[in-house]
């Protein structure tokens, strides 16, 4: 039996498509989400609700990539998407988080836009 426990993998693909490999950030101010794939925690430094925006990804080279944003302070942190969640425009651009740590927003890119496949203690509009 081959022993797999100092096994580095350094790039995968699946299918012909090249797996990015996890990432992680945490903000602490309000701004841009600049990841498109892994996992970001939003919690200031200081009290306050953070404003953060998340730019559309790019079609085709971003396609299915899975980014999962945590709430990690006490406050209704919001996250603005341009073009809205989906392409549903600006009924659809704004997801807040309920005041509590835990709450999260997991989106998927598609063709040029995140669409959510997960959401707990978060509300879209």
């Amino acid at each position: 039996m081959t022993d797999l426990t100092d096994v580095v993998v350094d790039s995968l693909t699946v299918g012909g498509v090249a797996v990015a490999a996890p990432t992680s950030h945490a903000y602490v101010a309000a701004g841009p989400i600049a990841e498109t794939s892994g996992c970001v925690t939003l919690a200031k430094t200081v009290a306050g609700i953070m404003a953060m925006t998340l730019a559309n990804p790019t079609a085709d080279t971003d396609d299915f990539k899975v980014l999962h944003i945590l709430n990690a302070q006490a406050q209704a942190n919001y996250v603005t998407c341009t073009g809205g969640f989906g392409n549903g425009g600006s009924s659809y651009d704004v997801a807040t988080f309920g005041a509590a740590v835990g709450n999260t927003l997991t989106v998927m890119a598609y063709q040029g836009y995140w669409y959510v496949i997960g959401a707990y203690g978060c509300t879209l509009g």
